[in-house]
């Protein structure tokens, strides 16, 4: 009997694919963080289509499929950036009629921001500060700054209002 090797080879790039447990497990890995930042307690069904569209890589004018642990680290990682949007939103008089309305803005800054995602997890992977194997919800986690503290007798306020 003959070996197929084409079958071999796309046997084992299927065995790299996750699991439906492990989708799953993504998926409500998602929605309990959504959940908990936008105290949405139930998600209607066009936003739940609109994510499993974006984890197949159907939704339209999208060029490749999100998966939904990558998704969950995007909101991560442009966290403070959507806090800022938002803030800058209720400045300029847009607001939003619910949560809800919110998350789905947010979801489509998101997903406008996927090419700088990419390319920032690229400069981390050249940088070799992290592993070289890519890892959602584990890169941009957790990065804490701290703050710089300035003695008191560094500044020298006489010599500053001495200027003016």
């Amino acid at each position: 009997m003959l070996k197929d090797n084409n079958f071999a080879k796309s046997n084992k790039s299927l065995s790299k694919l996750p699991t439906k447990k492990k989708i799953n497990d993504d998926k409500k890995a998602l929605l309990t963080y959504l959940s908990s930042i936008y105290g949405i307690t139930y998600f209607n069904k066009s936003f739940v289509f609109t994510i499993n569209h974006i984890n197949n890589g159907t939704l339209k004018n999208l060029q490749s499929p999100i998966s939904y642990a990558e998704l969950l680290d995007m909101f991560k990682f442009y966290k403070q950036f959507l806090t800022n949007k938002q803030i800058y939103n209720k400045k300029i008089g847009k607001t939003f009629s619910s949560q809800q309305n919110i998350l789905n803005y947010d979801l489509a800054v998101i997903l406008s921001k996927h090419s700088d995602y990419l390319q920032e997890l690229e400069t981390e992977k050249a940088r070799g500060t992290e592993s070289a194997k890519i890892e959602p919800t584990s890169k941009f986690v957790n990065k804490s700054v701290t703050p710089k503290t300035i003695d008191n007798n560094e500044i020298d306020i006489e010599k500053m209002l001495g200027e003016w």
